[in-house]
């Protein structure tokens, strides 16, 4: 539901009889959305100029307009043609009928008597789905705002970071070297909150977003809704991949970018950077070409950081490059010095000769097209390949000609490739007892009730306090809480519950909008198993639980 000074949202009922219209009216009363009558078709059309609406229900006869006619006025207007039509009819000769019923756009087709039942489920369906769309729609707007406020704030650091520069100079001859550079720390500091603050806040309402987009899904949604909910979870997950870029371009300024390092095979890496992407590009019908020819791709690296370095460089290649273009992939060597090389090339927008030197700079924006983002990508992954001791070049002939980049990395193993085993996949909650505790209302209830139909049992809490109450009388398995708390932290919870109940008859993972390597650290230290940061996907988090349990058995037989 949206909040109490946001309007809910309307049903509008087309359909010459009154009787009909109040027979509509009484099937649909009582549900969380206005309905509104109107008995021709240009009353239908005047309403939908000065009103917005979830769906419409519209009866097929109609003395002035039929109802097939005004559905395709409807869908012929750019300001209406995304709203649904549940068409009504009472002759239904089928095949005639259905053809022209979605032939001018409806997405259902209904015979009178309507069962109540059908169409208030549809109805529903419909409404739900409009509310989260606009919900999103405004949290991308805030998001916009955040961004903009971002920059300003970003441009007044540097000011600001100029005059500082300046000020010292000019007392150069009366302070040290060390007061300058406990002042630069402590800026970075500043922003580092900053910029941590900000990300939490942001992060928070994504969650119930991604949660509730998983039970739309499992709530039988109807084919055709699919690609919209697949539409929004991927503008969510590009929401958090900026966040997350704002958070790594910190990390980098600080030199405290964390790799794990471990043999891993590139060319699976760049596979799997492939198959995320795979979607987008063959929705712009872009051609791609792989010509993975390296004879030896094992190397020591991050595998996680590598695919982001390549997943950003072919989101890239896709963004900038028109429909009907072409992305070309080739690796090559190992050559003379133990350099294996990766080349990304499109034939899309190009880099201007005057930007390309500054292409890996932060906030630097290549392309000519007018895109959206923050411009940290590519200063990420330059960062990203110099930590493993490789290099990022970019060549373009100039805007309009396409542009190649290319990554060397050096391979540190010659044996037979490296295959990773597959995880396997997880078993369901199997009555597992969970203690769910969060603050935040929406996350609270759609986490809650997907982790009730994956089969776990469920207590729930919203501060700390509340949580130890609740765990007075009940003997869970598995603490979920979240960080920051009205009353406390998560930390803090975790160690009282720990100091109450008998070592080893829990585990406790977090979820929490702030993850820096710090913040890991210290959930770790607390005595949380893991730290998920939000938006946290519910699948991460069965999996997770499915991770540490099986661990915690492992080392509870070990003991044995």
């Amino acid at each position: 539901m949206g909040t109490s000074s946001e309007a809910a949202p309307a049903v509008l009922l087309v359909d010459d009889d009154a009787r009909n219209l109040l027979a509509l009216e009484s099937v649909l009363e009582g549900g969380q959305f206005q309905l509104k009558q109107v008995q021709t078709g240009d009353q239908a059309l005047l309403a939908l100029m000065n009103e917005e609406f979830a769906a419409i229900v519209l009866d097929v006869q109609m003395p002035d307009m039929s109802g097939i006619e005004l559905a395709r006025l409807i869908k012929q207007r750019k300001r209406t043609q995304h709203i649904p039509i549940i068409l009504l009819t009472a002759h239904y000769r089928e095949d005639e009928h259905a053809v022209l019923g979605y032939d001018a756009g409806a997405v259902d087709y209904l015979t009178k008597p309507v069962n109540p039942i059908v169409l208030r489920s549809k109805v529903n369906v419909f409404v739900e789905l409009f509310r989260k769309t606009r919900a999103l729609a405004e949290m991308h707007r805030a998001a916009q705002a955040a961004e903009e406020a971002l920059r300003l704030a970003n441009a007044e650091l540097e000011a600001r970071n100029a005059a500082l520069e300046r000020e010292a100079e000019e007392r150069q001859r009366r302070i040290r070297a060390e007061s300058a550079q406990a002042e630069a720390e402590e800026a970075n500091a500043a922003k580092d909150r900053f910029l941590a603050m900000l990300s939490h806040e942001l992060r928070t309402p994504l969650s119930p977003i991604i949660h509730a987009l998983s039970l739309l899904e499992e709530d039988a949604c109807p084919p055709h809704l699919r690609e919209t909910i697949e539409t929004i979870r991927r503008n969510v997950r590009l929401e958090a991949r900026l966040i997350d870029d704002l958070l790594d371009i910190a990390r980098v300024r600080n030199g405290k970018m964390h790799l794990d390092l471990q043999t891993t095979d590139l060319h699976q890496i760049l596979r799997e950077a492939m198959e995320i992407c795979r979607s987008e590009i063959t929705k712009r019908k872009i051609e791609l070409t792989e010509k993975l020819e390296a004879t030896a791709t094992t190397v020591q690296g991050d595998a996680a950081r590598l695919q982001q370095v390549f997943w950003n460089l072919l989101t890239n290649a896709t963004k900038f490059t028109p429909e009907g273009g072409a992305i070309a992939i080739r690796t090559a060597g190992p050559d003379a010095s133990g350099q294996i090389t990766v080349e990304i090339s499109d034939n899309g927008a190009g880099i201007g000769a005057g930007k390309i030197a500054r292409i890996f700079e932060a906030f630097e924006q290549g392309g000519s097209t007018g895109m959206a983002g923050l411009g940290l990508g590519l200063a990420i992954c330059k960062a990203l390949v110099e930590r493993h001791e490789g290099s990022i070049k970019v060549r373009s002939v100039g805007e309009g000609e396409g542009s190649t980049f290319t990554v060397s990395l050096p391979v540190r193993i010659a044996s037979a490739e490296i295959k990773p085993a597959p995880l396997a996949s997880p078993s369901g909650g199997s009555g597992l007892r969970v203690l769910l505790v969060e603050d935040h209302r929406d996350t609270l209830e759609t986490l809650r009730r997907l982790l009730l139909r994956r089969g776990y049992v469920v207590e729930a809490a919203e501060s700390v306090q509340a949580a130890l109450r609740v765990g007075e009388g009940y003997e869970f398995d598995v603490l979920v809480s979240d960080i920051g708390l009205p009353d406390g932290r998560g930390t803090d919870l975790v160690e009282q519950m720990e100091q109450r109940r008998p070592k080893g008859s829990f585990f406790a993972i977090a979820m929490s909008g702030f993850g820096t390597d710090e913040d890991i650290r210290r959930s770790h230290l607390a005595g949380f198993a893991d730290h998920l940061t939000k938006p946290v996907e519910f699948m991460v988090l069965h999996e997770a639980i499915m991770r540490v349990l099986a661990a915690s058995r492992t080392s509870a037989s070990g003991v044995h």
